[in-house]
């Protein structure tokens, strides 16, 4: 293994440190910058991601010919990590969850019509989206084998029924991936769907409150009761909704490491500047070995963090 970082790469993540240097630190100082869930304001958001946009530094996970800058998963982890050494860094470029699983997914699996329509308005920043899966008990959450939200195909549609919580950014979202039941098949029983928010026979319920801040959208719980989604808006194929969680999965759960880094990363600099400058009992909090070996800690910490991610992306990379 070999995680020399490309000149290209080693040059984004050096924009995007200046960026956050220069134009999200600053905010993050400023209580009016956040919304009533500990965000970044929308409106502050939009004029971030034009900025971002034009330094060429927008969806950086995605193909070229996508509107992405075509960084493989080992350069995604390094620009990630630069990227979240600010809690408003991912979603400036276009990098944060759920939007950045859910492109990826759509790029990988959709059909060109498919990508036309529900993809390149994520990309372009005009809308957000949702991953639709996990259910309250008895349904399916780490298990998707419990899950109950039903797919019934009627003629050229299919029509789904079923409770689902935990959405995240679905308050916000307009473009949205459904995984549901279309068989008893422990293999291939499931299937996923896209639907827009203003297709009727579903609503959000409520807004679940969670500890910290909140993505844009919140988690939210959702009831179906009767939506109709085209057959044509099935992704992959019926029966395939394995393969399409896996797909989205499997590399989100890295990115969230990634991303995670960067702000371990922070917090570790404030920790450190506090220690710098604090005294206690006549000493500074810096000179005093406890804290020295807990700031020791937490450096080895993050400095195996990185490498396990790193090579996880090494692996994927290779296939």
């Amino acid at each position: 293994m070999d995680f020399t970082i490309a000149p290209h790469v080693a040059d984004i993540r050096d924009k995007i440190d200046a960026f956050v240097e220069a134009h999200l630190l600053p905010l993050e100082a400023d209580p009016a910058s956040f919304d009533a869930h500990e965000n970044i304001r929308l409106d502050l958001l939009d004029d971030l991601r034009a900025r971002a946009r034009a330094q060429g530094l927008w969806c950086l996970q995605l193909k070229e010919e996508t509107g992405g800058g075509g960084l493989n998963k080992v350069g995604m982890a390094v620009a990630y990590e630069a990227m979240n050494r600010s809690i408003f860094g991912p979603a400036c470029f276009n990098s944060a969850a759920p939007d950045d699983g859910n492109m990826m997914l759509l790029e990988a699996l959709g059909t060109p019509a498919q990508k036309d329509r529900w993809l390149t308005p994520i990309v372009a920043g005009d809308v957000r989206s949702a991953f639709v899966m996990t259910e309250p008990h008895p349904g399916g959450g780490s298990d998707p084998g419990m899950m109950l939200t039903t797919a019934t195909r009627d003629g050229g549609d299919y029509v789904i029924h079923g409770h689902k919580w935990f959405i995240t950014g679905a308050d916000e979202a307009a473009h949205f991936i459904l995984l549901a039941r279309t068989s008893d098949d422990p293999r291939r029983g499931h299937t996923a769907f896209l639907f827009h928010r203003d297709d009727p026979g579903w609503k959000i319920t409520r807004r679940i409150p969670i500890m910290g801040p909140e993505e844009h959208g919140g988690h939210c719980e959702l009831a179906f009761d009767g939506l109709r989604i085209p057959a044509a808006n099935v992704l992959l194929e019926e029966g395939r909704g394995m393969k399409v969680t896996q797909t989205r999965l499997g590399p989100a759960r890295l990115t969230h490491c990634m991303r995670w880094l960067g702000l371990a990363k922070r917090s570790v600099e404030i920790a450190t500047a506090y220690a710098d400058t604090r005294e206690g009992f006549g000493i500074r909090l810096a000179d005093r070995e406890s804290v020295q070996v807990m700031l020791g800690d937490l450096a080895a910490g993050i400095e195996i963090g990185r490498l396990l991610t790193m090579k996880a992306a090494w692996e994927i990379d290779r296939g």
